[in-house]
């Protein structure tokens, strides 16, 4: 999963930061949301890409890898 630098996300020990091209799966909070390497940039080209991909869009999301409840636990605690 690729996340961006931001003042709550930094990187860990032995992570450095990469200048990638990306897209998001959704419009959502970068804390959260992880990225794909993308170079599409119309609406044809993601949906193709989309298409083509061995990995969900779903697959993408930062809170998915921490744990199955990771959502359910931001609505409880008034994320949404």
């Amino acid at each position: 999963v690729l996340l961006a630098v931001s003042d709550v996300v930094q990187p860990q020990n032995g992570e450095t930061p990469q200048n990638k091209i990306v897209r998001f799966r959704t419009i959502g909070d970068m804390t959260c949301t992880g990225a794909v390497e993308s170079t599409a940039s119309s609406l044809a080209d993601i949906i193709q890409e989309v298409a083509s991909a061995r990995v969900t869009e779903r697959g993408a999301r930062a809170d998915d890898k921490r744990s199955e409840a990771a959502m359910e636990d931001r609505k409880k605690q008034g994320y949404f």
